[in-house]
């Protein structure tokens, strides 16, 4: 891997780790904003929006033309199994 090809991976990687740090302090800094409202509940709702547009990005074109790995398929396989399951059962 040449220098250039590294930098750019190093660069995806900590974009990634800062838009899940902006989302993560979003999420926290809902906990406790209404009072008849748990915490909990604020994490699954977010829990499963990710779900959901987490899953759609398997049929994305830019993301469908290049072939996944076992475990992504698997990944995302346990986010619309999670997306998909009884209220009762999470």
């Amino acid at each position: 891997m040449n220098d250039s090809t590294k930098r750019q991976f190093q660069e995806a990687d900590a974009a990634a780790d800062k838009a899940i740090a902006a989302f993560i302090g979003k999420i926290e800094s809902m906990s406790g904003k209404w009072d008849a409202v748990a915490p909990v509940y604020i994490l699954e709702s977010a829990l499963l929006v990710l779900c959901e547009e987490m899953t759609k990005l398997i049929d994305h074109p830019n993301i469908a033309e290049h072939s996944m790995g076992t475990a992504m398929m698997k990944l995302f396989n346990a986010l619309a199994n999670y997306r998909d399951s009884r209220w009762e059962d999470r």
